[in-house]
């Protein structure tokens, strides 16, 4: 707690990288108490004109710091679902907006000193952490100021890879699995007719995202039941969070 603390102590640099919001003083951004923040924060989202980085640091200190607790919440999922239905903004919104805020706190020296601010775009915010990864330090903080956030979000990719042709063609014969011509796996003949199947569409499944240079993730559910449940708002999920790119 103190360690998060101690990065809103102290002068408050952050201001001068953040624009005046007119009615709704800052203060709230940097505030110990959790009614105030969320006070400011549904302020902002009814239209008053606020810096989309000080609600992004707002949402993250609500995160980071269990303020939601104050707020009469277990999860900062429930504060965030809660805020959604009450305010009308998008889960994916809200989301996004404190991972532009967690970008700026983690990264704010070097932000400060390339003179970053809500006129070079806070959107790119969520990219650099990949940028980071993928590019030395001195391009990113170029760049995050130089290009757009589509340039951004496509350059902070690095070189992408192209799968090998032969993942392009997965075929399962008898009780091998093939990548084009090469067996990658062999399944045992006790093993019985609904674990077989089970393991092929786990296998299919991640061939295709290979095949299309996607990315693939297993989740485990207790049962079919939760399984079918997860998808559908998996789904809902996916398409808003596309829909804003």
């Amino acid at each position: 707690m103190n360690a998060i603390k101690n990065e809103y102590d102290g002068p408050r640099k952050l201001t001068k990288a953040i624009k005046n919001p007119g009615p709704i003083h800052l203060d709230f951004v940097y505030s110990q108490d959790a009614q105030e923040i969320d006070t400011g924060i549904r302020a902002a989202i009814r239209g008053v004109k606020l810096s989309i980085m000080a609600m992004g640091i707002a949402l993250y200190r609500v995160d980071v710091s269990g303020l939601f607790i104050d707020l009469g919440f277990k999860k900062f999922g429930e504060y965030i679902d809660h805020l959604a239905e009450e305010t009308g903004m998008a889960r994916t919104s809200l989301y996004n907006w404190e991972y532009i805020g967690e970008a700026y706190v983690k990264h704010r020296a070097d932000l400060e000193k390339i003179g970053f601010s809500d006129d070079d775009g806070p959107t790119k915010l969520p990219f650099l952490p990949r940028a980071l990864e993928n590019h030395s330090k001195s391009a990113v903080f170029r760049n995050i100021k130089d290009m757009s956030k589509r340039e951004f979000e496509d350059w902070s990719r690095g070189n992408v890879i192209q799968n090998d042709k032969k993942y392009k063609s997965v075929k399962i014969k008898g009780n091998r699995v093939f990548a084009g011509s090469s067996p990658i796996v062999s399944f045992s003949e006790g093993i019985s007719p609904m674990d077989r199947r089970y393991f092929e569409a786990l296998l299919m499944e991640g061939a295709e995202a290979l095949q299309r240079n996607e990315y693939a993730k297993a989740y485990r559910f207790y049962d079919e039941q939760e399984a079918r449940a997860f998808d559908r708002v998996y789904q809902r999920e996916l398409k808003a969070l596309r829909a804003k790119k």
